[in-house]
């Protein structure tokens, strides 16, 4: 009985509290903003309760996640990444358990029993991990061109795979990791530099190669003039704007019945829901919880004691920071629809889970944190 209460005790010394605080402040937000649109009907009792099972789970998960150690969890990519990508990989079957949600663009989800499962998104958290190990294997030879393009090559593998199963909205999720993760090792500039004359250049020719369906396009011209296609490809984003602003400053209460509903808005638009609910002090708050949140994971970052977890700190904060930024921008309509759900607040067990377990990680490296180098983490 002592021996567990001292391990218990030297748990939450070391635990990082700041980290586990704010998330747990955001998923409670975002628990009570689930609730709310139950009691407004625009969810049903069933997913109420998956949501919430999946954020009490999810965050002990996230706690016990922080207990382990981080270098074991990359070195072992042999075991988790071929059951993340060989359930991704299931989804461009047409076996009986896979199905495209109504309204969705993409054939993305396993329907596992009465739950639906988006494997993807578990594939996200292998990546960073795996992404994190190459980068720490070759840390020390990232001015070698051949070590440039493996890397490049890495990161190409998941945004292409997310991007076939036509999501978009999660493969540029997956890029912006890639691209964050490089960009924290230290990378040479001429190498990033020369990665953005390619984009530079890639994108217009994507763009009218036709390798974009017509229906992404217009939500990119769309953003133009939103109030001329208002009855047209605008009507969703146009409609989730006005909802947004409709709370006003402080909002129509969290159980007003005045509530206006459009499609998704238990997780794309959830952001709008809190505009109605919260107003623009409620929307503030949402917004600068995860921003406090992404801080605290760049502090982690800068205060990790190798490259490996600084490397992770990386990938785990792109993820969060532009999930965030780029939801917001498509509820204000700055940014097209594509499909980005708002961490710790949307609807979607996968989506939460994994953004726990992957702040779990960060909390792991804060856990071991000691003084930082360049040095490799040890090779198992």
């Amino acid at each position: 009985m002592a021996e567990g209460g001292k391990r218990l005790r030297g748990s939450f010394r070391r635990l990082d509290k700041t980290l586990a605080l704010l998330t747990a402040a955001a998923v409670l937000f975002g628990c009570l903003i689930q609730y709310s649109e139950y009691r407004a009907g625009f969810v049903t009792r069933r997913a109420l309760l998956t949501q919430l099972v999946t954020a009490g789970a999810g965050f002990i998960l996230m706690l016990l996640m922080s207990e382990l150690d981080y270098r074991r969890l990359a070195a072992g990519w042999k075991f988790h990444l071929p059951v993340t990508l060989g359930l991704t990989l299931l989804t461009f079957t047409n076996l009986p358990v896979v199905y495209r949600p109504e309204g969705s663009d993409d054939s993305a989800w396993l329907r596992l029993g009465p739950f639906s499962v988006q494997p993807g998104e578990f594939f996200k958290f292998s990546f960073i991990l795996t992404l994190a190990w190459h980068l720490d294997r070759v840390s020390d030879r990232l001015d070698h061109p051949r070590e440039v393009l493996l890397l490049c090559l890495h990161g190409a593998a998941g945004c292409i795979l997310i991007f076939l199963q036509g999501d978009m909205g999660s493969a540029l999720i997956f890029f912006f990791i890639f691209a964050a993760m490089v960009f924290a090792s230290g990378i040479s500039w001429k190498y990033i530099a020369a990665g953005a004359g390619v984009i530079a250049v890639a994108a217009p020719v994507v763009w009218f190669s036709g390798l974009l369906p017509d229906y992404i396009k217009n939500r990119f011209l769309v953003l133009a003039d939103l109030e001329s296609a208002a009855l047209g490809d605008a009507y969703q984003q146009l409609l989730g704007r006005r909802i947004l602003g409709s709370g006003q400053a402080f909002g129509k209460g969290l159980f007003s019945d005045s509530f206006q509903y459009v499609y998704a808005i238990e997780n794309d638009l959830v952001l709008s829901h809190i505009g109605q609910a919260l107003g623009f002090a409620g929307t503030a708050a949402a917004l600068l919880l995860l921003t406090a949140i992404c801080g605290k994971i760049l502090l982690n970052a800068r205060s990790s004691r190798d490259f490996l977890g600084m490397s992770i700190c990386a990938g785990v904060f792109a993820m969060v920071f532009f999930q965030m930024a780029l939801n917001a921008g498509m509820v204000m309509g700055l940014l097209p629809v594509i499909g980005i759900t708002l961490p710790l607040f949307s609807q979607g067990g996968s989506s939460l889970a994994v953004t726990l377990l992957s702040l779990g990680l960060t909390m792991s490296v804060s856990a071991g944190t000691g003084k930082r180098g360049r040095k490799n983490s040890q090779k198992t």
